[in-house]
């Protein structure tokens, strides 16, 4: 008798022992998940912040690419411009010259000689104003093609860096819930980690707003066991259009969610039809198009009456 009595006592003591370890590698597996769902959506609000720049400044790179080939048109018509005044000056000149020349020989009075002289001399001024205006505006022209040309290559090179930048991005697919609790009650409402006193199930997770989900859509509940099979008879099988790939699962509980109102908290309650067996469950949630997550969680075996 008191052999059998150290046995119980020490059975007793290597359960609890296990039943410590399996809830602390439980905990540390949980902490785990959320800080790599933290990082996940930390790098995916700097990967869309990214994008964002990425496209601005690929605007303000075609409209400056723009600009700069109306300012090289505006350049090459000012030159045009410029060679037609010397043109005309080259020959207003001449042809005062002329005046000059054959003003002995021509019978003509002082005063109309100095009319003459003074439009030909406004006219010269005029020229001059416009010649030394257009060298100016070259001057500014050739000024500002040369600072559009800089933007423009510090533009390309911050476009490069971006796209090398997002090549390192996480995609929008790895997001999915996080937050999941389970709960098992008994049916005096007291929670339980046994098997076969399971009563009532309670699965819950968040669903992130970066995930994008809108409108109402139905979300789904599939439990299964170690080998991927319905934990309990299912209320339907349904197949979900992920990104890859195409799935039948076991449904067990569904629900109509607005997605419409940024983060929310999904729960689940489920009422086993029969006592559940010991071992590791796994409880994954969808929509009809996306995989929202899933969580792990085991159930022990019950000895005696404990």
């Amino acid at each position: 008798m008191e052999y059998y009595e150290q046995n119980t006592n020490w059975l007793a003591w290597v359960l609890g022992g296990l039943s410590l370890a399996l809830l602390a590698g439980g905990i540390y597996v949980w902490n785990g998940n959320k800080a790599l769902v933290r990082q996940n959506d930390r790098v995916e609000r700097r990967a869309d912040s990214l994008l964002s720049v990425r496209l601005q400044l690929e605007t303000d790179l075609g409209r400056l690419n723009d600009e700069l080939a109306t300012a090289t048109v505006g350049n090459t018509e000012l030159n045009k411009q410029i060679e037609a005044t010397n043109r005309r000056m080259a020959q207003t000149n001449a042809s005062l010259r002329e005046l000059r020349r054959g003003n002995a020989g021509r019978l003509l009075t002082i005063g109309e000689l100095n009319r003459n002289v003074a439009v030909l001399t406004t006219q010269r001024d005029s020229m001059d104003n416009q010649m030394s205006a257009m060298r100016n505006k070259i001057g500014w022209m050739t000024d500002s093609s040369a600072a559009y040309q800089n933007r423009n290559n510090q533009l390309g090179q911050v476009v490069a860096q971006l796209n090398s930048t997002l090549l390192t991005m996480v995609p929008r697919a790895a997001l999915t819930g996080d937050g999941f609790r389970v709960e098992a009650i008994k049916a005096n409402q007291k929670e339980t980690a046994k098997a076969k006193k399971v009563d009532a199930l309670t699965i819950s997770l968040n669903i992130p707003a970066e995930m994008n989900l809108s409108g109402r859509q139905e979300v789904y509940l599939s439990l299964t066991d170690e080998g991927r099979n319905a934990a309990k008879k299912p209320l339907r099988t349904e197949t979900v259009n992920l990104t890859t790939t195409n799935d039948v699962i076991p449904v067990h509980a569904v629900q109509v969610v607005d997605f419409g109102s940024g983060q929310q908290r999904i729960t689940f309650q489920l009422s086993p039809d029969a006592d559940l067996k010991p071992g590791v469950y796994r409880a994954a949630v969808y929509t009809k198009n996306v995989y929202l997550g899933s969580v792990e969680f085991r159930f022990r075996d019950s000895f005696w009456f404990f």
